[in-house]
């Protein structure tokens, strides 16, 4: 059973995910006005995405008993928080707002991390496997839909991109099994739910 510590610790670095400010005095000028605002909800799904990472990675690290495992997820986690730190700074130069509903996709992102860390090592993995398979098709998705002059963008998701791959292949290097239809269909769906609100909330 985690302690006090271990929660109050969670707490704490969730507060850091959701509201530690990001500042820069630059500002992308270079974007008309309908091609920033498409920008903006582009980059603001990405940005809602890597908050589930954060909180899907540290839930399953968080009830783990594995040693190696856990260490294998948090250094996932610290790559993932770097795409964060990416995705905030392109919405300040975007002058875009992150989506309001970042703190429900965290708890809830977080309490479906700890019931997969519950699970065996070879289905844990399986669920990063398919996690990220199905990341690498959207950043695919959207970088298409991102206008054709927002090269800065388009870099940063393809930067982002090469992580996520190597993330599965960490997951599939160690063992993970595939996961049912039923699972990836409900993990599908519940990624277009969270996506179509976060375009536009």
């Amino acid at each position: 059973m985690p302690n006090i510590d271990n929660m109050l610790k969670e707490i704490d670095y969730a507060l850091n995910v959701l509201f530690e400010p990001v500042k820069t005095d630059i500002r992308d000028v270079n974007l008309k006005s309908n091609d920033k605002k498409v920008s903006q909800r582009v980059m603001r799904v990405n940005h809602m995405g890597e908050v589930c990472a954060q909180a899907l990675y540290r839930g399953q690290a968080y009830t783990t008993n594995d040693t190696s495992q856990k260490r294998i997820i948090l250094d996932m986690c610290e790559e993932e928080k770097e795409h964060l730190n990416m995705l905030n700074l392109r919405m300040n130069e975007l002058e875009g707002k992150t989506s309001y509903l970042n703190t429900l996709w965290y708890l809830s992102s977080f309490a479906i991390g700890t019931f997969v860390g519950k699970l065996e090592k070879n289905k844990s993995f399986g669920f990063i496997y398919e996690t990220e398979d199905q990341v690498e098709a959207h950043l695919d998705e959207y970088t298409e839909k991102l206008p054709d002059n927002d090269q800065r963008s388009k870099e940063i998701l393809n930067d982002i991109k090469i992580d996520e791959t190597k993330h599965k292949n960490t997951a599939k290097d160690h063992g993970s099994v595939e996961l049912s239809d039923s699972a990836k269909k409900l993990m599908t769906i519940s990624s277009k739910i969270m996506k179509k609100m976060s375009f536009y909330i």
